[in-house]
C-alpha cells in the first residue's frame, strides 16, 4: 500500500520544520566554538610575547607575569641599577639581580650607555630577543622580558645562583664543589644544548661564542647556554659567510681563512669548554695518584 500525497507533504513539511530549528543552532555553536578556540590562541600569544608600552612610550615586554611590570618597577627594585645589585660586569654590560613584584628573582643584562648608542651592539641585543622567544630548551637559559628604553636597554633572564662556568671553574670554593660527575653533566647540558640548536630547530642555529663565560649555572650546578647575541641561523641554501665573532681561544681556526660559518664551529668551541671544565679535575687525579679516564 502506497503512502499517500498528504502524507508525504506532512514528512517533508515536519523534516524542514526541524531542519529549520537546528539548522541554525549547530551553526551557531560551530562558529561559537571555532571563535573561541581563535581567541583562546590570540589571548595566549599576548600573554607570551605581549609588548606593553611604557608610560614614557618605549617598549618593555615582560613574559610569565601580569604584563603590568614596566620600567619604572624595575628601576624601583634596583633603586636605579644601584652598584650594590650589580653581579657582573662585561664588556658590553651589567648584570644585576632584581626581585620583582610578584617575587620572582631575575638578572637583569643592561648594556653600557655608550653600547646601547652604538648600531652594532643594538643589533646585538635585538638578535638575542629575536632567537631566545623562539627557543625553548631546558639546557638555554630562559628569557623572561626585555625593555627598549630611551634611558637604557636590558635583556630579563632566569636568574642562575652560581653564575659563569668561566667564574666557577677559577674560584677555589666552587671548584673544589664541581668533582668529576657534576663536571661531565656540566658538558653534557651543554652538549644537549647545541645539539638541539643544530638538529631540532629549522633551521639549524649556531650559537658561535660558545665559552665557559656564556655557560650559567644554577644552584644544582646544571649548565644552562647563555649570550645569544652573534648567534646565527643556517641557510642551506647558501654559502653561509660572515665575519669573525666569539671569543678569543675558543673561535674555530679555520674560520679565520674560509669566513664561513658552521655548525663545526660550535663543535670546536665546545670542544674547548669541555677540556677546560675536565683539565683542573683531571690533574687533580692524577696528582693524587687516582685513575681517570677521558671522555674523548
Amino acid at each position: 500500500m502506497c503512502p499517500s500525497p498528504v502524507t508525504n507533504k506532512a514528512n517533508s513539511s515536519t523534516i524542514l520544520y526541524y531542519i529549520n530549528i537546528f539548522l541554525p543552532i549547530a551553526i551557531f555553536f560551530t562558529f561559537s566554538i571555532f571563535g573561541y578556540f581563535l581567541f583562546s590562541r590570540f589571548k595566549l600569544k599576548n600573554n607570551r610575547v605581549g609588548v606593553q608600552p611604557t608610560k614614557n612610550g618605549d617598549l618593555c615586554s615582560i613574559w610569565n607575569y601580569d604584563g603590568k611590570i614596566a620600567y619604572e618597577d624595575i628601576v624601583a627594585e634596583t633603586e636605579d641599577f644601584d652598584f650594590r645589585y650589580c653581579i657582573g660586569v662585561g664588556g658590553d654590560g651589567s648584570v644585576y639581580r632584581a626581585q620583582l613584584p610578584c617575587g620572582k628573582v631575575v638578572a637583569l643584562k643592561k648594556l653600557h650607555r655608550l653600547e646601547a648608542e652604538n648600531p652594532a651592539f643594538d643589533k646585538s641585543f635585538r638578535n638575542e630577543i629575536k632567537f631566545l622567544t623562539e627557543i625553548r630548551h631546558r639546557s638555554i637559559v630562559k628569557l623572561h622580558g626585555f625593555c627598549l628604553h630611551r634611558r637604557s636597554m636590558f635583556l630579563i633572564y632566569e636568574y642562575m645562583e652560581r653564575g659563569s662556568l668561566f667564574c666557577n671553574l677559577r674560584d677555589e670554593v666552587e671548584a673544589m664543589e664541581m668533582d668529576w660527575t657534576k663536571r661531565v653533566e656540566i658538558i653534557k647540558g651543554i652538549a644537549h644544548a647545541l645539539s638541539y640548536l643544530h638538529y631540532d630547530c629549522s633551521p639549524p642555529i649556531v650559537h658561535r661564542d660558545i665559552s665557559s663565560n656564556n655557560v650559567l649555572l644554577n644552584s644544582s650546578f646544571e649548565a644552562f647556554v647563555a649570550d645569544f647575541g652573534t648567534a646565527k641561523m643556517l641557510d642551506l641554501e647558501s654559502s653561509n659567510q660572515t665575519i669573525i665573532v666569539g671569543t678569543c681561544g675558543y673561535v674555530a681556526p679555520e674560520l679565520a681563512y674560509t669566513m664561513v660559518v658552521s655548525k663545526k664551529c660550535d663543535v670546536y668551541s665546545f670542544k674547548v669548554v669541555a677540556l677546560e671544565t675536565l683539565w683542573e679535575s683531571i690533574l687533580k687525579k692524577s696528582y693524587h695518584g687516582c685513575h681517570h679516564q677521558l671522555l674523548w
